[in-house]
């Protein structure tokens, strides 16, 4: 899993928080794991892009299903997920972003 910091796009606010995943998921299992992550904000799905709003402040997050990883045999899916914060400071940001992150580990070994 990769978390980078990106340059902010064009069409977003200045201030705004940007992190960018790449994970081994598919976007349907990334949905139905979301939901615990966020622990309880709703949030509503518009084509490739969930909206969690609160307030004064939102998180926009887009998936964007990438080819399968394949080694040797096995294939493993792979989204990129955009992660983008408005209305937050970075360390509110940092914090939610951790948390995300927990709920979507796997277990290995």
């Amino acid at each position: 899993m990769t978390v980078s910091r990106e340059p902010e796009p064009r069409n977003h606010q200045a201030g705004d928080i940007h992190f960018r995943k790449e994970m081994a998921l598919t976007p349907k299992e990334f949905l139905r794991s979301l939901s615990r992550a966020i622990e309880g904000r709703e949030f509503r799905v518009v084509q490739d892009e969930v909206i969690i709003r609160e307030t004064d402040r939102c998180v926009s997050i887009r998936l964007r299903e990438q080819a399968e990883h394949l080694i040797g045999a096995l294939r493993l899916p792979r989204t990129r997920v955009e992660f983008r914060f408005s209305g937050y400071s970075r360390t509110e940001a940092d914090t939610l972003m951790t948390h995300i992150d927990r709920h979507f580990q796997r277990g290995g070994g």
